[in-house]
Order: structure tokens, then sequence, then C-alpha cells
């Protein structure tokens, strides 16, 4: 798996999650987001405002594994990433918060 890869895996789990919200209600976000009964102009600002706080997270979480931030109070630190086979996925040399800016701000 690259930075690319992982940074992809990530955003398909924000859409993911956003679809389980908006979906069935098969999460417990999901279930009070239903439980709302919002009109559909109002779940459409909810979506886009949840897609933003998501991406906002997960981006940031790439870019603190990369060193490029702080994770909470445990100050900026730089991470190595790996599979189980021991193969990198990052090595915390820039190539991961590239990746992320890519998948998350970049065109689709």
């Amino acid at each position: 798996m690259t930075a690319q890869e992982f940074a992809q895996a990530l955003k398909d789990e924000k859409e993911g999650m956003l679809s389980s919200y908006f979906g069935r209600g098969e999460s417990p976000a999901g279930t009070l987001l239903k439980n709302l009964g919002a009109p559909s102009a109002d779940e459409k600002v909810l979506r886009e405002f949840l897609d933003g706080v998501l991406t906002d997270a997960f981006y940031t979480m790439l870019l603190g594994f990369d060193g490029e931030t702080a994770l909470g109070r445990s100050g900026q630190n730089k991470y190595k990433i790996s599979l189980e086979d021991g193969s990198l996925v990052s090595e915390a040399n820039g190539e991961l918060s590239n990746s992320a800016f890519s998948v998350f701000y970049g065109e689709e």
C-alpha cells in the first residue's frame, strides 16, 4: 500500500461514514440524524457540514502521522506507518501529507 492508497482508504472510510449517517440510520449518529426529521434542504446542509468536518478531521490526522502537525497533546511527532508484513506505507517524509492533500482537496 502506498501513501496515496492509504490516504484514499481514509477518504473512502469518511465517505462510508457519511453514507451510514444519511442512509438507513445504521450508526448512532445516523439514528440521531434520522430522528431529527429535518427537511431535505436542511439535510443537504447537514451533509455538507459533516462532510467538511470529517474531511478536516481525517486530513489533520494524516498530516499528524506525517509529522506536519501535532496530534492532540502529544506534540509534533513523525510516525512510520507499516503493513503487517513490515512494508512501509509512510516514513513521515512528506509523502503522506502530499497524498492527503491530493486525495481530500485535489481535483476529482
